[in-house]
């Protein structure tokens, strides 16, 4: 006659199972969850890379003799969407969205873009534009992406009217998904608290840098300007995942080097 298992032992068998299965999605649980903030990581890397070799190609061309930087800050503002913003004006291969015009010179605009009211598809605040508007004198008419002006005479014009042109230029864009004129402007999304700081050639001193912090206004360098050049610019901004998987994001800085 053969004997069976006991109570006992059955009760140990399917508790050491219930052990083994619980270990086994635990197990399995930390594995997708590694898996998913590995893929909302690399995302964000993704978008990091894309915003870093933007700005360095629409610096390393930037226009120091001729034309003006200017930053717009609201690290102090009571505003809700406390975004830093920059113009300024570069030389490189640029063109419409469309590649019907093209030219060598453009003024460039960073900063948190706006939605119109009757969109309502992510947070605007987490929205970078990069406007980049052509300077094209043969070209009759303008878009959001060229206008029929030289630089020397975009520049006689900003220096007549210093405040109008730099209320224009430094202007928060409204994004509209659906409108293809807006597209051009839609840079990267899951962007936030995009911040500027500044550093001159007199604040270098003995390897240490001096940032100079946001205050809460404009400033303008250069041409017709207050201030010299700075020789560093350093951007900071934090990037979420479109998923949000990493709830936080990851807060990032890059510096730009313009020059003595």
């Amino acid at each position: 006659m053969k004997k069976g298992f006991t109570i006992t032992e059955l009760l140990v068998a399917i508790g050491l199972l219930a052990a083994v299965l619980a270990a086994s999605t635990s197990i399995f649980h930390y594995s997708i969850e590694a898996q998913r903030t590995a893929m909302a990581t690399a995302e964000i890397m993704r978008t990091l890379r894309a915003i870093t070799d933007q700005l360095n190609y629409d610096f390393a061309g930037i226009r120091t003799d001729d034309a003006p930087i200017i930053m717009q800050f609201r690290g102090n503002s009571t505003d809700a969407n406390k975004a830093d913003s920059i113009v300024f004006f570069t030389v490189g291969d640029f063109q419409t969205m469309d590649g019907e015009i093209r030219g060598n010179t453009a003024r460039i605009y960073y900063g948190q873009a706006g939605l119109p009211p009757d969109t309502n598809i992510v947070d605007p605040n987490k929205i970078l534009a990069r406007k980049q508007v052509i300077l094209a004198p043969a070209e009759i008419g303008s878009s959001n992406e060229y206008e029929p002006n030289s630089l020397s005479e975009l520049m006689n014009i900003y220096i007549s009217d210093v405040n109008t042109a730099t209320d224009k230029w430094l202007k928060r864009p409204d994004i509209n998904y659906r409108d293809s004129n807006d597209i051009a402007m839609y840079f990267a999304k899951g962007v936030d608290n995009f911040t500027i700081e500044f550093c001159g050639k007199s604040n270098i001193l003995g390897g240490d840098i001096d940032w100079q912090p946001p205050d809460n206004t404009r400033r303008r360098f250069g041409l017709s300007g207050v201030d010299p050049y700075p020789a560093l610019i350093k951007f900071t901004f934090t990037l979420y995942d479109s998923k949000g998987i990493l709830k936080t994001g990851r807060r990032f800085e890059h510096i730009v080097y313009i020059g003595e």
